[in-house]
């Protein structure tokens, strides 16, 4: 069997319905990039609860990152769900200006989009420079003082105080299991050292 050498031109008239129904269909297969398109920020003001997947218990400053996972859909103001449940979550422990240790949200994982704070990591640390504010109690753990100690499989919600951008890129790095952010000692972390050891 031979194939024709020239294929027939397919001849479509793209009408105003056509054209929004293709678009209909592409966000009906693609929810996850139409979604990713509509929120390019999440707002200060958005809570957003976090159950965490390890124990954190901490008692000084080492750049360290815990994970977690969002608990429950975060829906914008019209509705739509902008995190949906089970999306990915980061979380740091920072240093406040009294040296109190303070856990904070770092970053959401969402539709495939990383959304964080569009800002240098080394900031200068205070109440206010916070992304979350924990809202709540939790039971049987600490989220800021001298030392910071929450259970596994904890939920967490926090407030958001600051502005979190879609695409702002990961600049952590691995070692040893764990994940890290912040400072990075001459590209090798050698002064680093690791409470778990």
């Amino acid at each position: 069997m031979q194939l024709p050498r020239t294929l027939p031109i397919l001849n479509i008239r793209f009408t105003p319905r056509l054209v929004g129904s293709m678009l209909a269909l592409s966000a009906c297969l693609l929810p996850g990039a139409a979604a990713a398109q509509e929120f390019r920020t999440l707002d200060p003001g958005t809570t957003i609860s976090i159950r965490l997947n390890r124990a954190i218990d901490v008692s000084r400053h080492d750049d360290r990152v815990y994970t977690g996972i969002v608990d429950r859909d975060v829906r914008a103001d019209n509705g739509r769900i902008a995190v949906p449940r089970g999306s990915a979550a980061e979380l740091y422990v920072r240093v406040a200006r009294d040296n109190d240790l303070i856990l904070d949200l770092e970053s959401i994982v969402a539709n495939g989009q990383r959304y964080a704070i569009a800002a240098e990591p080394n900031r200068i640390e205070s109440d206010n420079s916070l992304v979350g504010s924990i809202i709540g109690g939790i039971s049987g753990g600490a989220v800021r003082g001298q030392v910071v100690r929450v259970p596994r499989d904890s939920v967490l919600s926090f407030r958001l105080e600051r502005r979190l951008d879609v695409g702002v890129p990961d600049r952590g790095w691995d070692r040893d299991g764990w994940h890290y952010h912040g400072r990075r000692d001459n590209g090798d972390n050698r002064d680093f050292r690791d409470d778990r050891r």
